[in-house]
């Protein structure tokens, strides 16, 4: 499967992929630009202090398009070893090694490490059979452990007709729901930090 970089200073630059990459279900090139569009307009059209966490990050196709689009730093995280590599060859690649980081581990057992800093933007694109318990509880430990900064996005990635449809359930009541969006069968979410935003 190609996987091109749609937006940014590194548009139209093809990730290195694997034959198996559509199993990994990457992110559509369409809901890709619309999550940097939304994103981009939220914090005023400058990613130049943004940093953004990339959970279950897969190819890492959503976390190199923000940074395609000047994100100060990405962080990495995922479990899989060929999604593993896939992100190191195309951070080598692509010659982000400064700005451009990788927790090889599940997404639970990341979250419990102690983070030097906080993120502008997390971004959860979970397997669609992920148990709701089990994600909701993944976004209670984001929120504990204040990884969310002030004003700052979470951007939700789904399956259309999930749990996730009713936000004011559960962790989700912490955070404000300023935009969805509909591709398909994936809902787009993003959800602020700060209501008055």
């Amino acid at each position: 499967m190609v996987l091109k970089l749609i937006s940014g200073k590194f548009k139209g630059k093809t990730l290195i992929s694997t034959d198996n990459a559509r199993e990994l279900r990457p992110t559509q090139s369409l809901i890709r630009e619309a999550i940097i569009n939304s994103c981009l307009s939220y914090f005023d059209f400058d990613f130049s202090k943004i940093n953004v966490l990339d959970i279950f990050a897969g190819t890492g196709a959503m976390g190199f398009e923000f940074m395609s689009n000047s994100a100060k730093s990405v962080l990495f995280i995922e479990k899989d070893p060929k999604c593993i590599k896939l992100i190191r060859n195309n951070i080598e690649n692509l010659k982000l090694n400064s700005s451009a980081k990788l927790i090889s581990l599940a997404a639970e057992l990341a979250l419990k490490k102690k983070f030097k800093q906080n993120f502008q933007i997390i971004f959860l694109d979970p397997p669609y059979s992920l148990p709701p318990k089990k994600f909701e509880k993944i976004i209670e430990n984001i929120l504990e452990a204040k990884l969310l900064s002030e004003n700052g996005l979470l951007v939700i990635e789904s399956g259309s007709g999930n749990w996730r449809d009713t936000p004011n359930d559960g962790c989700l009541k912490q955070l404000q729901l300023v935009k969805k969006k509909e591709y398909g069968d994936s809902s787009i979410f993003f959800y602020a930090s700060d209501a008055e935003k």
